[in-house]
């Protein structure tokens, strides 16, 4: 709110008296004044007066809402900011700044009704549209995103600040709905204007991997290439994304993944002081009991939840409780309701601000907060910055470091974060004794459905399978793949793909590598309990890299069906290793391209050593630690309990290794 909006809205004919009207001046001379000095909350004791004498003058309202947003009360100024609004909904500005404060607190849903409000005969600005695309993005509408941000573009003109958040919006927004070519080139826009856009370049690059656009693919990888290297040649600050998680799909190299998280870290938290750890702290216990602090977007029918609904119900409510924070739709689903039946305190935080949030979290004396999200859709990391818990933790979430000093501890285990890979990460390294990816024992094995239901070949004599999504599909694997069947006549490749410009671009690459196009099947997206029936038609789960399968692959293993992985540096390309050596299946976690490819023949062409690994796959379900959500939940409750041990002798975090396995 500037002095200029201000003094642009006409004040309306006043019914208060003489007297109180000159009283009301006076007051908003004085408070005018101490504005201007910085003295807000002068300034707010003047303009409540104003208010108070003329409640019919929006001017007033108007700047009380300007100081108490100074003050850090945004709750009062939006109540006093929609005094101002209800009185003069004729004026776009004063609806374009109770909409961005609006947006601010996450009140998402009623920004939208407030844009929409705005008195028809008045035009509606690009920064309106930008608005509405930002609000309708968080509610998850991406197709009006898109045509949000393409008026916004229109009336961008010279605007070159419009003219980004337009494209950036309308490129999140394409993304969401299938539109990966359309979308990498709104990003690839945004790098021409600017070199340094380290974040236009990375979803160029992670657009046209969903896309399956390989051509695009090198040459948007060459312009990230370029991009860091002129980044770190200059020393110039990039301008980076909301999430490096494009880039774990791109690499392994722990280093570049490090940097990427930390200037992203940088980004999410501009403006704020984020508070140091204390040693200091203790852990509270309120009634003797440690309280968990769970933080997510993702308590519906959704990876996260599915994997943790067993060990959320094996947690020992003797000594430990369960306070949700959940930032995500409610689905009404059984899985939904199965979660919130573990909490001892539900907390919904889609419209709390950071500041309600950071309150109601210290308010319920969190001795550890569970970060689930990292850089993925809903993050709050934001709220992390204030440190509202003694000891914060990331897990499960997001697939690497944060690079963010407000986390303490990251929980992989010895194959996923070896403690050697300790240098790449911001965060404690706290390993779990066997797998950090918890799993559900509980998880139904529907019957399986046939060939013919799932439009496979009767007669495919193997059935090599990746289900996982098409952006983790990179050219040299997928060159692998192709080698894998050439080398098995009869064999078909069942692939998740969606899109059908997709299809053809990756029915074109065979092509290319001498493969009949007919021997790749495409599947599509279908519930969970239809993806388990079809799992077990497949004969072996191939691996993506750099970033495989995480429920993908336990998935598979729970259906039976082996998973061949690729392993690498990053904690991406580690996650399906993990779970085989969990299930004392370390042969079928290769190191190299070439083992990989020797490894998926063999088993294709060998039926008794693949009938042996089937055999050990079979017992390892029922008899390793990986599907057992009650141990997994015993040995995270000791890992946290060592965590704050040290919280509790003054100690700093420090890496924890996993601890000696017994059974």
């Amino acid at each position: 709110m500037t002095a200029t909006t201000a003094a642009r809205i006409a004040p309306p004919s006043s019914a208060v008296s003489r007297g109180e009207s000159d009283l009301a001046r006076r007051a908003g001379i004085r408070g005018k004044e101490f504005l201007r000095k910085g003295q807000a909350a002068a300034a707010r004791d003047q303009f409540l007066k104003a208010a108070r004498a003329e409640p019919r003058q929006p001017l007033h309202w108007l700047l009380l809402a300007q100081c108490e947003h100074r003050l850090g009360q945004p709750e009062l100024a939006i109540q006093h900011l929609n005094r101002a609004w209800q009185l003069h909904q004729g004026d776009a500005e004063v609806c374009q700044l109770l909409a961005d404060f609006l947006l601010e607190s996450h009140r998402h849903a009623e920004a939208l009704v407030v844009l929409d409000g705005l008195q028809a005969e008045v035009a509606r600005s690009g920064k309106w549209h930008l608005a509405k695309a930002k609000a309708q993005l968080a509610l998850l509408d991406f197709e009006s995103t898109v045509r949000s941000c393409s008026c916004a573009l229109a009336l961008a003109a010279n605007d070159p600040v419009m003219k980004k958040q337009a494209l950036q919006g309308m490129g999140h927004g394409l993304m969401k709905f299938g539109g990966h070519a359309e979308a990498a080139w709104c990003y690839r826009m945004l790098l021409d204007d600017n070199p340094l856009d380290f974040g236009a370049a990375l979803c160029a690059a992670h657009a046209s991997s969903w896309a399956c656009d390989w051509q695009g693919l090198a040459d948007d990888f060459e312009r990230l290439r370029l991009c860091i290297a002129h980044v770190e040649s200059t020393r110039q600050r990039p301008v980076t994304g909301k999430s490096p998680f494009p880039l774990i799909t791109l690499t392994d190299d722990p280093e570049i993944l490090h940097w990427a998280a930390r200037l992203t870290y940088q980004e999410h938290c501009a403006g704020l002081q984020p508070e140091r750890h204390r040693t200091s702290l203790k852990v509270p216990r309120p009634g003797g009991k440690l309280r968990l602090g769970l933080m997510s977007s993702d308590f519906h029918v959704h990876a996260t939840s599915i994997l943790m609904a067993e060990f959320l119900e094996s947690v020992d409510r003797d000594r430990f409780e369960l306070y949700f924070y959940s930032g995500g739709p409610d689905d009404h689903s059984a899985l939904r309701a199965r979660v919130q039946r573990t909490a001892t305190r539900w907390t919904e935080t889609a419209d709390l601000s950071t500041a309600q949030l950071v309150a109601r979290i210290r308010e319920d004396q969190i001795g550890v907060l569970l970060d689930l999200k990292g850089y993925t859709l809903g993050s709050r990391m934001d709220v992390l910055a204030h440190r509202p818990a003694p000891l914060q933790v990331a897990w499960l979430g997001f697939p690497g470091t944060a690079g963010a000093p407000s986390l303490d501890y990251f929980i992989g285990d010895p194959v996923t974060t070896p403690l050697e890979a300790q240098p790449h990460f911001t965060e404690c390294l706290a390993q779990m004794p066997h797998c950090y990816q918890p799993n559900d024992s509980t998880r139904t094995r529907p019957n399986p459905a046939t060939r013919q239901q799932c439009g496979l070949p009767e007669d495919a004599t193997f059935v090599f399978a990746s289900f996982n999504m098409s952006y983790k599909i990179v050219p040299e694997v997928f060159a692998a793949w192709c080698q894998i069947l050439v080398a098995t006549p009869g064999a078909v490749l069942w692939l998740l793909v969606q899109q059908q410009p997709a299809r053809e671009q990756l029915r074109a690459a065979a092509l290319q590598h001498g493969l009949d196009p007919q021997r790749l099947v495409f599947a599509p997206f279908v519930s969970g309990e239809l993806h388990r029936a079809r799992l077990p038609l497949a004969d072996l789960c191939l691996d993506t890299f750099p970033c495989g399968g995480h429920t993908t692959a336990s998935d598979a293993l729970w259906a039976g069906v082996p998973v061949l992985a690729l392993m690498g540096q990053s904690f991406a390309s580690r996650v399906a290793g993990s779970l085989l050596h969990a299930l004392d299946l370390p042969e079928l976690a290769c190191t190299d391209i070439d083992q990989y490819v020797q490894s998926a023949v063999a088993l294709a062409q060998d039926p008794g050593a693949y009938r042996a690994i089937k055999s050990r796959l079979a017992l390892g379900r029922t008899q390793s630690p990986l599907f057992d959500g009650r141990r997994f939940a015993q040995d995270f409750e000791r890992l946290v309990l060592r965590m704050v041990a040290r919280q509790d002798a003054g100690l700093p975090p420090a890496p924890l290794a996993a601890e000696p396995v017994t059974d």
